[in-house]
């Protein structure tokens, strides 16, 4: 039986990468000239201001994850303890 040939297809790369929300992604537009640039204190003290704001954004938009983890390992623990129970009945 013969092989198929595998055909690799790649996308133009004068159309940009869309990303879930059908927008193009920040790196394609900034690369294109279309977003402007980041402004700059006079101190240049712009990378720690933005590492900074940007933990308490992301603290701030994923506060309920650390909720539903322990959720999650709580129902994995029932579960865990039920096959447990289940496996000490049946035998």
């Amino acid at each position: 039986m013969a092989k198929k040939k595998l055909v690799r297809r790649v996308p133009p790369s004068a159309s940009p990468r869309m990303y879930g929300d059908g927008k193009p992604s920040r790196a394609t537009q900034a690369a294109a000239g279309k977003l402007p640039a980041a402004p700059r204190a006079a101190t240049g003290g712009t990378a720690v201001a933005s590492i900074a704001r940007s933990a308490a954004s992301l603290a701030q938009e994923y506060g309920y994850v650390l909720g539903d983890l322990k959720r999650l390992g709580l129902i994995a623990g029932a579960l865990f303890a039920v096959l447990v129970v289940l496996g000490i009945v049946i035998r």
